[in-house]
């Protein structure tokens, strides 16, 4: 069972760590937008090394990245790192970094998209939790800062160990799916959205799947399928976030985890909204069908949970408890327990 990090307390000390992409380097514009928004949220923020660079496909080399982390994770200044941002090249720092330093710094780990393949592997080879959540770029780089719903979340399930209380993560009121194109389009907010899909069942449970939160982006749950990385816990709960896939492309993503045991090894599924949808070229359009025809028969599944790529988003603390209740009839609910309610 995975062990909660530190809380995040008021004025807690942030490194941001670039290892998925040269975004902050592309992007200067929205990156020192979001390091003045987690200023201003009262963190402490320093910016390391690698969001100054961009080096061949990425930032800095693999186990630059790596040593770069481990540096910040014996650094008494540093109370948590934080990804800038998302991209591809996170795989690559894997095979060096050092999980038991990891496991003795005790300090959160935060981001979602590439990083999700950081994340499960500290929960599982460290026993460490780690967090689903923003990132630098992405979410506090917002025009006008992050969406409270997004700030609120990740103070909220980041402190869950201070706090003792469950949470029930719950819609929120408005969200926007709308791409614009970070330091040309972006000076101002996305446009929020209202309705269209809400939380709900789509395979009905009498009895709520209790277990450990494991999984994030799906495509980058596919680059680890095949290697030593796609490690889940028995009874995990497994949560997966896509977005602007159509529907042929989301089953064949969901057929190559059935076929790796994902689901063999799962409680329970949670699915994210899925974000500038569309239909394949049949013309379909049935995002839930996918799920129910592929996902086993035992499993309960909920969707459209506000995970990752469409704004705003929770926060999910990687290789901690949760139950998820599916109840026939009712609107599901994702709770997340905190270290004493285990």
């Amino acid at each position: 069972m995975a062990k909660w990090p530190s809380p995040l307390e008021p004025g807690a000390r942030l490194s941001v760590w670039a290892p998925s992409s040269p975004a902050p380097h592309a992007f200067p514009r929205r990156f020192a937008r979001g390091v003045q928004a987690l200023r201003e949220d009262g963190f402490s923020v320093r910016t390391l090394p690698s969001c100054a660079a961009a080096e061949g496909v990425s930032t800095l080399a693999p186990a630059e990245l790596a040593a770069e982390l481990h540096r910040e994770l014996r650094n008494p200044e540093c109370d948590a790192v934080i990804a800038a941002v998302g991209g591809w090249t996170l795989i690559g720092v894997l095979p060096h970094l050092d999980w038991d330093l990891i496991a003795q710094s005790a300090k959160p780990l935060i981001g979602y998209s590439d990083i999700t393949a950081l994340l499960n592997a500290v929960a599982c080879r460290s026993g460490l939790v780690s967090f689903h959540g923003p990132m630098v770029v992405s979410e506090w780089g917002e025009a006008g800062g992050p969406w409270g719903y997004t700030r609120d979340q990740f103070r909220t399930v980041t402190s869950l160990p201070a706090s003792g209380r469950e949470h029930l993560v719950e819609a929120p009121a408005d969200w926007s799916d709308e791409l614009l194109w970070w330091d040309k389009e972006d000076s101002r907010r996305r446009a929020p959205r209202t309705g269209g899909e809400q939380i709900r069942v789509l395979r009905p449970a009498e009895a709520p799947a209790e277990g450990p939160l494991w999984g994030g982006n799906l495509t980058v749950l596919s680059l680890l399928a095949g290697t030593a990385y796609l490690e889940q816990p028995e009874g995990s709960l497994v949560f997966l976030e896509v977005e602007a896939v159509a529907p042929d492309e989301l089953a064949a993503r969901l057929w190559q985890l059935r076929m790796a045991g994902v689901f063999d090894r799962a409680a329970g599924l949670v699915v994210s909204r899925i974000g500038r949808s569309r239909a394949c070229l049949s013309g379909f359009a049935d995002y839930d069908e996918v799920v129910r025809t592929i996902v086993p028969d035992h499993l309960p599944v909920a969707a459209g949970y506000d995970l990752g790529h469409s704004e705003p988003m929770t926060t999910l603390p990687v290789g901690g408890q949760a139950r998820l209740e599916c109840a026939d009839g009712t609107a599901p609910r994702l709770v997340l327990l905190p270290p004493a309610t285990r």
